[in-house]
């Protein structure tokens, strides 16, 4: 897979992540974060067992134990997105779900891995765009959807780290199928303490329905298999700079799809500019064009010597 492609399916990605905000916001507010975790991920379970049965046999003790490691990470890092996305709007969301920008780099530190300094100035970019895309004011008090939302945007930042190591040395479609099978039994022993009734208290209406079939396809088989190959050949930081236009594709699809799948948000102009800036940061993150104008001189200067 080249840098290209695998720049494509991220972006694909973050399109089907993006769209999960608003669909989301349409599940019923009785259906807690546990219930949301276990039907979504189980059904996206039975999809991947289904179309990759013939490939099951290749699993082994060491991808069980990873695969079951990253549920953990996976399992706690989206039910605290579901109480978060439940709790304030797709847009605001969205944008404090973007900050793993700055977490992933903070993270990679540890490692020994620093940022380039088109990496730094195109993270200061996307931030100033989020910032004004997002509405969100300095010295706004932190809403309860705020923090679980901060939570989750830290545990993905650590999830994208595990993946990247794990997927470097392990079949990517083993670790998908693996890692979306645990998160669902794992959600479904949660549920089952929480409600031992668990499926039998759900209204299934058809609006029910639909939203859990498409975050169950989209975001969570689609997304989550594809991220493992993408991330076999990506950096963690290109996958977190990708990650960073979620919020322009959250905030267009918040304007356009109908109030019946979310709340509908106003398009302003000051949205717009943080869109055109956390594009540009993008960009300018994903180049090197600072380190190639640092390196011609002393070119110049080796060649005269």
């Amino acid at each position: 897979m080249t840098k290209t492609e695998s720049n494509i399916i991220l972006f694909s990605i973050t399109l089907c992540w993006a769209s999960s905000y608003i669909f989301i916001k349409n599940l019923p507010p009785e259906l807690s974060a546990f219930a949301y975790l276990t039907m979504t991920a189980g059904l996206a379970s039975i999809i991947l067992l289904i179309v990759f049965f013939k490939r099951l046999r290749d699993f082994n003790s060491k991808i069980l134990l990873r695969s079951a490691a990253m549920a953990a990470i996976l399992c706690v890092n989206l039910i605290f997105e579901k109480m978060g996305i439940a709790a304030i709007p797709a847009s605001t969301a969205s944008f404090i779900a973007s900050l793993n920008i700055v977490i992933v780099p903070l993270l990679l530190l540890f490692f020994r891995k620093r940022p380039s300094r088109n990496n730094l100035l195109g993270i200061l970019i996307i931030l100033s765009g989020l910032a004004l895309s997002s509405g969100v004011k300095p010295g706004q008090p932190l809403e309860a959807g705020m923090l679980y939302m901060l939570s989750a945007c830290f545990l993905m930042a650590v999830y994208i780290i595990c993946t990247d190591r794990f997927t470097k040395d392990h079949d990517p479609l083993l670790l998908g199928v693996g890692q979306m099978f645990f998160t669902a039994i794992l959600s479904f022993i949660l549920w089952s303490l929480q409600e031992p009734k668990t499926f039998l208290l759900v209204n299934y209406s058809n609006t029910l329905l639909a939203n859990i079939f498409m975050l169950a396809f989209f975001s969570k088989a689609y997304a989550y298999i594809m991220l493992m190959y993408s991330q076999k050949y990506a950096s963690p930081l290109s996958v977190t700079v990708i990650a960073s236009t979620e919020p322009i594709v959250t905030m267009v699809l918040a304007v356009l799809i109908p109030g019946t799948f979310g709340v509908n948000e106003s398009f302003t102009i000051i949205k717009l500019a943080g869109a055109v800036l956390i594009a540009a940061g993008a960009v300018c993150a994903g180049t090197d064009f600072l380190n190639k104008k640092e390196e011609k001189p002393l070119a110049g200067n080796s060649a005269s010597l």
